[in-house]
């Protein structure tokens, strides 16, 4: 397995209807990669956890770069992990305000996010605390 956690700026802002379209081709494009992960879009940026086959996550993560939506694409881990932290998801998504979020399927709340909740070593617990701070008041 690997993962690769990666920021960006919006070049504008996305509506909602924006979000939830991305979100739909997303969850189907993992779904037939077997990537899963999780999106947080706030104060137009962007943090996403890819996690998968190595090759597939990195091929993504190359779309992604190129992909006109965003700029200043900066990746902030990329590594094998030894297993998924977000199993059950082709793909969580977190708008940036907690009413909205927590009508959203595929909300992931903090209480979700712990990092004895998820099983994660130390450094990427605090990696996960950072981006659930992004979006969470």
């Amino acid at each position: 397995m690997h993962q690769i956690i990666y920021m960006s700026h919006a070049v504008a802002p996305l509506t909602s209807t924006q979000l939830y379209q991305l979100l739909a081709l997303a969850r189907q494009r993992n779904t037939k990669s077997a990537i899963t992960g999780i999106l947080l879009y706030g104060n137009e940026r962007f943090v996403q956890v890819l996690e998968g086959e190595k090759e597939a996550v990195q091929d993504l993560y190359e779309r992604i770069k190129h992909d006109a939506r965003h700029q200043h694409v900066t990746a902030y881990a990329d590594k094998a992990i030894s297993k998924r932290m977000f199993t059950e998801w082709a793909m969580a998504f977190q708008f940036s305000g907690p009413k909205q979020a927590a009508a959203s399927t595929g909300y992931l709340g903090a209480a979700e996010t712990a990092a004895e909740v998820l099983g994660i070593q130390s450094i990427d617990a605090s990696l996960l605390a950072v981006l659930r701070d992004f979006t969470l008041p």
